[in-house]
């Protein structure tokens, strides 16, 4: 089974910290990620995983992003983290296939505990294509 990992697609680095204390403890890979084009490559390889999307800095793109995991890698869990409490965002984010969706007056805190819970039930229903067909690295 390949290693389990947290994407992290953000522009500050600060949500990335918030996990990176977990991603240790448990020997989860964590990695930041800026461009969409990476973040799909490394959903594509397989394994149980984690993504954490930003939104709102430039809402089209992340949205669109947010479209393309659901549809190119559907059994990876997606969490979108907004600044602002916005139920049409909250809404259209679930729409799009946001696993959870983390805007205010949740606080931010509860990021690791939701990424813990995520993880630990990706990892009772991945099955590893490693043993169906050999991996190729890109």
């Amino acid at each position: 089974m390949r290693h389990p990992q947290i994407l992290v697609y953000d522009g500050d680095g600060r949500l990335a910290g918030l996990v990176r204390d977990l991603a240790k403890t448990r020997s989860w890979l964590l990695r930041e990620i800026r461009q969409a084009e990476a973040c799909l490559r490394l959903l594509r390889r397989g394994g149980p995983g984690v993504l954490i999307l930003k939104v709102g800095r430039d809402l089209t793109r992340e949205l669109e992003l947010l479209e393309r995991v659901a549809t190119l890698a559907p059994d990876k869990a997606t969490i979108v983290v907004g600044d602002t409490e916005d139920s049409v965002l909250s809404g259209l984010a679930w729409d799009l296939g946001a696993s959870f969706v983390l805007c205010p007056p949740l606080p931010r805190e509860q990021l690791p505990d939701i990424v813990a819970g995520l993880m630990s039930r990706g990892m009772e229903t991945h099955t590893p294509l490693e043993s169906l067909e050999p991996s190729v690295d890109e």
